[in-house]
């Protein structure tokens, strides 16, 4: 359980991805709150879009172990994918070290995702070219880590 001290790396609120023409249509503003969720579900259903995730709110603190869990096609690798904006949420609020990732500039997510995120990829393969510890050092690589000290880190 976390106390009132931790400090919250990630606060997801209201999170949506809808899929489909003009999914904007479903919401009054980008903030991702609706006066009636399941109204919103009926709709989005009714219109022949794809609620991918719908209406996720969640916080992950320093340290903490988080788990997205569900079946087969229920929004999981989407929700994560919001989360890096490698999928661009249609509304909502995705917030690291409580800077809002949905409205930093495209260098900035960069520098964030070089530095502060990083995700392993369900069917993602080393690459075949380098041995084990050299595919465990190259996101630090990527970083500007000095060899030594990449080394050193994922040793």
């Amino acid at each position: 359980m976390n106390s009132p001290g931790d400090k919250v790396k990630i606060s997801c609120r209201n999170v949506w991805k809808v899929y489909g023409k003009d999914p904007d249509q479903f919401f009054d503003d980008k903030n991702g709150k609706v006066a009636d969720k399941q109204a919103t579900f009926k709709a989005i259903a009714e219109s022949g879009h794809i609620g991918a995730a719908c209406n996720a709110s969640f916080e992950v603190y320093a340290g903490e172990i988080f788990i997205i869990m569900g079946l087969s096609g229920s929004g999981k690798s989407t929700m994560v994918r919001c989360l890096s904006r490698l999928v661009e949420p249609t509304a909502g609020e995705v917030l690291l070290d409580g800077k809002d990732l949905l409205k930093v500039d495209e260098a900035e997510l960069i520098n964030m995702r070089r530095h502060k995120m990083g995700m392993v990829f369900q069917n993602f393969g080393l690459l075949p070219h380098l041995t084990v510890l050299e595919n465990i050092c190259f996101p630090l690589k990527v970083q500007g880590i000095e060899p030594a000290r990449r080394e050193e880190k994922a040793q």
